[in-house]
């Protein structure tokens, strides 16, 4: 699997300004806070980042899902490509109009994204008939052409299974094809190989490549593991804290990081240190989400910080054609090296 030539499709998405604060004792947790960032047809984008990142959030808030119905979403999410100009503003009939039809997603966890107490077939059928989808013969028909095209062994037999007779990897064929039902413009996938293990990974990871090719589809794919990303993504947003703290297409992230939070996350992959060394680690926890100002959420793990880093106003800015990066030191020019010191506690 490898990623594909640059897309100059239509602009399918176009967020600005994200913000999702989740209301808590202690204050209201920011699980997204000003991310900015553009799909085209055709693309793949990767959201990578550690457990608490920010990912799933923000990509529910791309549907106009809030985590808590107490939470409050700003910024626009905007749908070009469909006359909408921002989705957090439209009343929900415009968004069941939108929901399957325009955007879709790929929830997290097969395994209790289905209503195990009806059929498999069932629960296809009523994602083709929806929004005024075919039913009946021809529903059926669209039925197994999908879980045909989802790779789903002999479908014709398995459509009056229950979801506890399928497979972890069958069920996650079936989540598929329930979201390229209404043929959606774009596909949302969370971490849809999390709870796989790793022979059907790459054989969903795959086939969603795969799709999205034959279909044309914009695809977000979220993970936490940078290795996955890296293999079917054009592009790369990697975020710590609730921020995208770089962006950039995927070959110059991997060649030529500019922030030290993603150089770590490359440096703790398997095959980025020799066989009898140990791998490395991040130092520290990620901050809790709340209370934070405007200068670096990482600046307490970072292995290039200084006294200039404190106060500084963490903006995403340029440091090269389409790549940005919140680090104070980030330039034209690669980082500098780790200091001895901190090679030292990561070996």
């Amino acid at each position: 699997m490898t990623p594909h030539e640059p897309p100059r499709g239509e602009l399918l998405l176009d967020v600005h300004d994200l913000r999702v604060a989740i209301p808590s004792d202690a204050g209201d947790v920011m699980a997204a806070d000003g991310v900015s960032l553009q799909l085209r047809q055709g693309e793949v984008l990767g959201v990578v980042g550690e457990t608490g990142s920010g990912k799933s959030v923000t990509c529910r808030a791309l549907l106009g899902l809030r985590p808590t119905p107490q939470s409050t979403v700003s910024g626009t999410v905007g749908y070009p490509a469909h006359d909408v100009d921002d989705i957090l503003s439209l009343p929900p009939r415009r968004l069941r109009e939108l929901w399957g039809r325009r955007v879709a997603m790929i929830p997290q966890n097969p395994m209790t994204s289905l209503n195990p107490v009806r059929r498999i077939g069932e629960q296809v059928a009523e994602a083709v008939g929806a929004s005024g989808g075919p039913t009946g013969q021809a529903g059926d028909a669209r039925v197994l052409e999908l879980l045909h095209q989802v790779g789903l062994p002999a479908p014709e037999t398995r459509l009056r299974d229950y979801p506890h007779q399928f497979s972890g990897g069958m069920l996650q064929r079936t989540v598929i094809a329930i979201a390229l039902a209404q043929k959606p413009d774009l596909i949302v996938a969370d971490e849809p190989t999390t709870a796989l293990d790793v022979l059907i990974q790459d054989q969903i990871l795959a086939l969603l490549l795969s799709l999205q090719r034959d279909l044309g589809t914009g695809l977000i794919l979220v993970s936490h593991d940078l290795s996955v990303v890296s293999q079917v993504c054009d592009r790369v947003a990697v975020m710590y804290a609730g921020q995208i703290v770089e962006l950039a297409d995927t070959a110059t992230l991997l060649e030529s990081p500019r922030h030290p939070y993603t150089r770590a996350l490359l440096g703790a992959l398997p095959g980025a240190v020799p066989r009898d060394q140990e791998l490395r680690v991040i130092p520290g926890s990620p901050p809790q989400l709340v209370g934070l100002g405007p200068t670096c959420r990482f600046a307490p793990r970072c292995e290039l910080h200084e006294p200039a880093c404190d106060g500084w106003p963490t903006a995403l800015r340029d440091v090269g054609p389409a790549h940005t990066s919140r680090c104070r030191r980030a330039t034209a020019d690669n980082l500098p090296s780790p200091s001895p010191r901190h090679q030292e506690t990561q070996s």
